[in-house]
Parts: C-alpha cells; sequence; structure tokens
C-alpha cells in the first residue's frame, strides 16, 4: 500500500498540464456516471457539539466507486483550517477492494474541485467565451481559473476579493502561471461586468453574488454554500452535478433549502443532472443570451478520478512510500 505525500502529489504534477489532464479525468467520470455505471453515497457529515451548523467544525466521509476506472475511494477530512494534514483520500482496488493507497488531499483536492467547473465551461459557456471574472483570490480559484483555461481560450481574467492584497498577489501569480492579461477589480460586480464566465470560490455562507449583476449569456459558477441570493437561481437556467446532494446537503447548501420550502423552486427547475450533458443525453446551453448557473458539490466518484490518476502517476515516476499495511508483523 502506497503512501503519497503531499510532496509526492507536487512531483507528480510537476511539468505536467495537470489541469488538463485532470479536467479530461472528471469529464470521463461524469460520463460514466451519466451510463449508470458509478456508485456514490451522499457526504456524511458529523457536526461538532460545541459548533452545530457550522460550515467548517466537523468531520466528513464521502464514499464513491468507478468499477471502469478500476477503483473506489472514500474521502476523509475535517474542517480543521491550520494546517494541510486533514484531508486524506483512501484510494481501493475495485478488484478485491484492497487498499492501494492513502494520498494526502490538500493540493489535489483544490485540483479535484476545480476540475469539474472546467467540463462545465467547456459545455455550458458560450462558444465564443474568453473573459472571465472571479470572486475569491485563495487556492481555488486560482484552481478554478486554470480548469476553465485547460478547456477555453481564455485571454482575460478579472479578479476580486475583499483584501487588497490577496487580490495583487493573485494577480502576479496568475499573469506568471497563465501568460494572459490577469487584472484587479474594486468590487464583485465589476467583475461580472461585461463577463462570459463568472466564478465564485469563496470560503461561503456569506453572498457575493446578487441576481441583479446578471448579464444576458453569462456562466455563473459557484464553490460554496451560500455564495449567491435567491435571485440568481430565479434567474438562471440551474444545472446540478449531484442534485440529491445539491438540495439536500448538511450543512445546508444556500439558498436551495429557503427556495424549497417557499415553493419558487423545485428539483423539476433543474434543467439536467450536468453528467447527461456531458454524455449527450441532455441539452446544455441553447441561446447565446441563456444566463446558466452551474453548482458541483463534492462527490466521491470525483475522488476516485483524481486519486486513480495521482497514483499512477506515482506509480510511473516512482513517488510514494510503500507501507507494510495488513502485512503480519514477525
Amino acid at each position: 500500500m502506497l503512501f503519497i505525500t503531499e510532496n509526492d502529489v507536487l512531483k507528480a504534477i510537476e511539468g505536467r498540464e495537470a489541469y488538463v489532464e485532470a479536467v479530461a479525468v472528471i469529464e470521463e467520470v461524469l460520463r460514466q456516471q451519466s451510463e449508470g455505471s458509478t456508485f456514490h453515497l451522499k457526504r456524511l457529515t458529523m457536526e461538532h457539539p460545541d459548533h452545530p451548523g457550522h460550515l467548517w467544525h466537523n468531520i466528513r466521509i464521502l464514499p464513491g466507486m468507478v468499477p471502469e476506472l478500476g477503483y473506489a475511494a472514500v474521502r476523509v477530512y475535517s474542517g480543521y483550517q491550520g494546517t494541510n494534514r486533514s484531508e486524506v483520500i483512501c484510494l481501493f482496488n475495485w478488484e478485491d477492494m484492497e487498499m492501494s493507497a492513502i494520498i494526502s488531499d490538500y493540493h489535489l483536492h483544490a485540483i479535484r474541485t476545480a476540475s469539474p467547473y472546467g467540463v462545465a465551461a467547456k459545455y455550458l459557456a458560450r462558444a465564443d467565451a474568453h473573459t472571465l471574472g472571479v470572486i475569491g483570490t485563495g487556492r481555488y480559484a486560482k484552481g478554478f481559473v486554470q480548469a476553465c483555461c485547460a478547456v477555453r481560450d481564455i485571454r482575460h481574467v478579472k479578479a476580486y476579493s475583499r483584501s487588497a492584497e490577496n487580490r495583487r498577489r493573485f494577480r502576479e501569480e496568475m499573469t506568471e502561471l497563465l501568460g494572459i492579461e490577469v487584472v484587479t477589480v474594486e468590487s464583485g460586480r465589476e467583475a461580472v461586468e461585461n463577463t462570459d464566465i463568472m466564478l465564485l470560490a469563496t470560503s461561503g455562507n456569506t453572498i457575493v453574488f446578487e441576481g441583479g449583476w446578471l448579464e444576458p449569456g453569462t456562466l455563473v459558477m459557484s464553490l460554496a454554500p451560500g455564495e449567491f441570493d435567491e435571485a440568481t437561481v430565479e434567474g438562471s437556467r440551474v444545472f446540478l452535478s449531484g442534485t440529491d446532494q445539491v438540495l439536500g446537503d448538511s450543512p445546508p447548501r444556500k439558498p436551495f433549502p429557503a427556495l424549497l420550502a417557499s415553493g419558487k423552486f423545485s428539483r423539476d427547475d433543474v434543467a439536467a443532472e450536468f453528467c447527461d450533458v456531458v454524455s449527450g443525453k441532455k441539452a446544455g446551453r441553447r441561446s447565446d443570451d441563456e444566463i446558466i448557473l452551474y453548482e458541483s458539490p463534492g462527490m466521491g466518484i470525483l475522488d476516485v478520478g483524481v486519486a486513480s490518476w495521482i497514483y499512477r502517476l506515482a506509480r510511473e515516476n516512482g513517488l510514494g512510500t510503500e507501507l507494510p499495511f495488513g502485512e503480519e508483523q514477525g
């Protein structure tokens, strides 16, 4: 059984077009989900008794199986924010369920989280999309931008967050990394003006995007619960990955619970499970003026995809540490 550390993950993807590869892996996982050959359960959350309902103070377990990839996985993590030591993926061989690897999942999780949104940008954005707006400048925002650039000819990025210093660092790092124009703006509204693809990549539970800002043709994609208001949902054609997870998550993914309770939104208002757009079973964008909202929660099948990918790279490059897990000790 292989133990793959953070350094191993970084070495495995060094010099590779990591987001191009990861988006392609996740696209295939979604296609298999549409065919009904994958298996996953909703995320199990155990809340901290001293912080009930809090987004981060909990322990979470997320299982999934993708037989055609040859693996199953369970992601286990907590909301601890101090270091990157609280997130791992346990990868299992599909044939006999022997544990193949334990993978540290801090850097890899940013890739896994962003990659479905790269797939969505490919299938749901306008054909001529080349301008990207982002609210948030942390590691997930950086991943979102790279995932979209992996599938679209993005030429201009506008970034906003509350910290001017974080905005500056984001601009400098992403400009160097991507070689395209990255600018900072002074408000979330300015970030969405004349923007083809709008990314919301904050810590969640705070509205940072209002439905009144929506412009015809925009694709809005959100990472965390509570980033957009009810008007955003009401003004958009909604696509979800893992509809059951989005509409029944714990803690709740705002604003959907309130919309469901008021009757302003129902499961029937979801245009399609996004995997069915990837497979061609359902239509995606219908016109250049259509406003689309996409949200992807954590699903165990996505962890299977990126974990099996990084495990293969680790094996090919002699990375990781073999552990005598399950062997008899003399």
